[in-house]
C-alpha cells in the first residue's frame, strides 16, 4: 500500500543525508534516495548520491503479474540486497515534481517502486514532496549537474607536425563516476590518465599499444573495427572488467583508435547491461557527452540484439 509511504519535505532529506535520523530504526545509519525520473533526466542532473530506478517499457510490456519485484526496478544487486535486509534508516523515493503519493498514476514508477518497497523492505519508506524539481531548487548545492557536451573548437598541430582533432583536446570524456571514453591520444598521455584519476584502461583495438605497462592496470581487446568483427564476443569480458575497476574504487578509461566506433561500442553495451536502458537512451546519453561517436553499422546490430537479452532477462 504506497500511501502508508510518509512525505517528507526538501528539509528533512537534508536531515536524512547528513545522518539525523531515528536511531531505532535501524542498526545502520543513512539513507537511500532512489530517484524514478528517466535515465537521460537523472544523468543530466540529480541530487548526489541519489539511485535511478529503471522499468523499461520492453520489460513492462512483457510481465504478465501485476505484482512488481523489486529486483525489476533496481540493477544494483548490492543495493537490492541492502533493502531488502533493511540495512539503511530510511529509503527515499522522488520523482520529477509530485507533490504527494496521491498525485503518482498508476504505472508510474514511483507508485511500482513504493509498492515494491513495502511488500519487500523494513526500511522506513518516504516520498519526497515537490520531487526533484523541489529539492533543487532549495539546495542546488545538492545536485549534479552535467558538464554538457564535448567542445567545437578547432584542432592544434601537435609536436610533430600532427593535428589532434579537436574533440580529443580537453580528455576523455566521463560517462559514470569511474567510466570514461577516450582515443588513443588519450591513452597516451600520462598527464591526462593522471588528471582523470584514471587506474585502469579498457584498449578496444588492434594497434594501439598500452603505453603505461606497470603504472596502470590494462586489458587489451584485440578488435577490428569492420563489418565482420563479432565485438558482442567482447562484452562480457568488458563489463566484468569495468565492474572490477569500478568495485576497487577506480577508474577505467575505455578507448580504441579514435573513440568513436569500437570503444563506443563497449561503453554503450556497459551502459544497457548496468543501467537496464534501451540502446537509443544509451546512445543519446554517450552522444552528449563525446559528440564524435559513430559505430559501424554491424556494430549497431549488435547492439540492437544485445539490447533484447539485458532487458528481456
Amino acid at each position: 500500500i504506497p500511501e502508508e509511504a510518509g512525505l517528507v519535505s526538501p528539509a528533512k532529506v537534508l536531515c536524512l543525508k547528513l545522518g539525523e535520523i531515528q536511531r531505532d530504526q535501524s542498526p545502520s545509519a543513512g539513507c537511500v534516495l532512489l530517484d524514478c525520473r528517466p535515465f537521460l533526466d537523472f544523468s543530466l542532473t540529480h541530487i548526489y548520491e541519489s539511485r535511478n530506478v529503471n522499468w523499461n517499457s520492453m520489460l513492462r510490456r512483457r510481465s504478465k503479474s501485476s505484482v512488481v519485484a523489486l529486483e525489476w526496478l533496481i540493477p544494483d544487486k548490492s543495493l537490492l540486497g541492502r533493502l531488502r535486509r533493511a540495512e539503511v534508516s530510511a529509503v527515499v523515493v522522488l520523482d520529477e515534481g509530485s507533490g504527494c503519493v496521491a498525485e503518482l498514476k498508476a504505472e508510474s514508477v514511483g507508485k511500482m517502486l513504493l509498492s515494491a518497497l513495502h511488500n519487500e523492505s523494513q526500511s522506513q519508506i518516504c516520498f519526497l514532496q515537490g520531487g526533484f524539481e523541489g529539492f533543487s531548487e532549495a539546495y542546488p548545492e545538492l545536485c549534479y549537474i552535467s558538464a554538457g557536451q564535448t567542445p567545437t573548437m578547432e584542432a592544434e598541430p601537435t609536436g610533430t607536425g600532427r593535428r589532434t582533432p579537436a574533440y580529443d583536446q580537453d580528455g576523455p570524456v566521463e560517462l559514470l563516476p569511474f567510466l570514461y571514453l577516450g582515443s588513443a591520444f588519450h591513452s597516451s598521455r600520462r598527464e591526462t590518465l593522471t588528471a582523470a584519476g584514471i587506474t585502469a584502461v579498457l584498449n578496444v583495438s588492434s594497434t594501439c599499444p598500452n603505453f603505461f605497462e606497470g603504472e596502470f592496470r590494462y586489458l587489451q581487446l584485440t578488435v577490428e573495427d569492420s563489418l565482420a568483427t563479432d565485438i558482442r564476443a567482447c562484452f562480457s569480458t568488458a563489463i566484468a572488467f569495468i565492474d572490477s575497476v569500478k568495485q576497487s574504487g577506480g577508474r577505467v578509461l575505455v578507448h580504441c583508435q579514435a573513440g568513436i566506433s569500437r570503444s563506443a561500442t563497449i561503453c554503450l553495451a556497459y551502459l544497457m547491461h548496468t543501467q537496464r536502458v534501451k540502446l537509443d537512451e544509451a546512445f543519446d546519453f554517450v552522444k552528449q557527452r563525446r559528440q564524435v561517436i559513430s559505430p559501424n553499422l554491424a556494430f549497431m546490430g549488435q547492439l540492437l540484439q544485445f539490447e533484447t537479452d539485458v532487458l528481456c532477462q
